[in-house]
């Protein structure tokens, strides 16, 4: 008896199954969600990138040591890829200028620096940058710490020719980051890997409010979850490869570096796919029609880019934002697939991460298994 229900729910997906990938083969609107457009835009977001990081990002300069060392360390970070500076002779007006993102860091050299360096004091030059825009703060101070080093090495030796002494050996000092703001040459390719995660679940949720309004045969086959699922599965293929061809793209034709297992994106991307969908389901069950659920879309792409660390790092936000970047699958996803270009993730972050994905089709399959056959009874639905 149970086998002949598998059989027949069997059937019943791969009759849904087949229905859908056919149908979706024979739809301009489909291949222009699936894979045109998306693939139009990734190429056009590449681009931008193509010089693979920023470079020239003004730098704001306050000499207030007027020496020889102090002249050196500017003109040496001027000299640098990253960083254009600008020299100011008033604090107070290069702040001005940090906030209002004119320049986008501030060196602060202090008086008496070259004087305390020879004298084997340790005089504090420092160099802030804007955190509220993360990248090109970051990037314009890539190159100060490897010139301050390379000060520190140089003039140990000449310090420790004048005191007849041998300087003790100095710190060594290491920076801790999350894995997803790891200050490593992965990081150049953060936005631009960000930002494909980010159109993919746009076309997602576009392409399931669309597929679930052209047609009404779900209605005409049962069980209706198996025929659900079989309508879906096409798409859940088809996106998942798009997503793989594109991080397959970033990797031979940007320079990235996978870290990580290559083949743990496959089963994220898959379960970031269906969570992507499960959005879809609920936009498009929660509304009392199309034109609603696609409005919602604008909504839930906001929240998305603000919340899931792209422009605000997640620590730097409130408890609340918190809370709401987690909610978003976006976020989960974001995280684990871009740690695989960092670290070798083990296989037990796999599984947590692909767990934490599988709760949201889940969770929308007790929400909608009501609602959804009369939202698709209700409404006017083109054959």
């Amino acid at each position: 008896m149970e086998m002949g229900r598998l059989k027949a729910g069997l059937r019943c997906f791969s009759r849904s199954f087949n229905v859908e990938a056919k149908a979706a083969t024979h739809s301009m609107v489909i291949h222009w969600l699936m894979w045109i457009f998306p693939l139009i835009l990734f190429t056009v977001i590449s681009g931008s990138f193509s010089s693979g990081t920023m470079l020239e990002i003004p730098v704001a300069a306050v000499d207030q040591d007027h020496s020889y060392l102090s002249r050196l360390l500017i003109r040496d970070l001027d000299a640098t890829s990253h960083a254009r500076i600008i020299v100011y002779q008033d604090i107070e007006q290069a702040r001005v200028d940090l906030r209002a993102a004119k320049v986008y860091s501030l060196l602060y050299i202090p008086h008496k620096f070259e004087a305390d360096v020879l004298a084997g004091r340790q005089p504090s030059p420092v160099m802030y940058y804007n955190a509220l825009f993360y990248a090109a703060g970051l990037y314009s101070s890539q190159d100060y710490p490897t010139m301050i080093s390379a000060l520190n090495s140089s003039y140990s030796s000449i310090i420790a020719a004048s005191t007849g002494r041998s300087l003790p050996p100095l710190a060594q000092v290491n920076l801790s980051y999350e894995s997803l703001f790891n200050a490593n040459g992965n990081f150049i390719y953060y936005q631009l890997f960000a930002s494909t995660i980010h159109i993919l679940q746009l076309f997602v949720v576009t392409c399931t409010i669309y597929t679930l309004s052209r047609r009404k045969t779900l209605l005409d086959v049962k069980p209706f979850s198996l025929s659900l699922l079989g309508k879906m599965a096409p798409y859940t293929i088809g996106y998942t490869i798009l997503l793989t061809f594109e991080l397959a793209a970033m990797v031979l034709f940007s320079g990235a570096n996978v870290n990580g297992n290559p083949l743990f994106m496959l089963p994220i991307g898959f379960c970031y796919v269906m969570a992507a969908q499960s959005l879809g389901l609920m936009l498009f069950t929660f509304t009392s029609n199309i034109i609603g659920a696609y409005s919602l879309i604008g909504l839930l792409v906001g929240v998305a880019m603000t919340y899931s660390g792209l422009v605000v790092p997640e620590l730097a936000m409130p408890l609340v934002a918190q809370i709401i970047s987690n909610i978003e699958p976006l976020t989960h996803a974001l995280y684990a697939l871009f740690d695989l270009f960092l670290r070798d993730v083990p296989a037990s972050s796999l599984v947590a991460t692909c767990g934490l994905l599988l709760l949201y089709p889940l969770a929308t399959a007790v929400l909608i298994r009501k609602r959804l056959p009369k939202r698709l009874e209700g409404e006017d639905i083109r054959p």
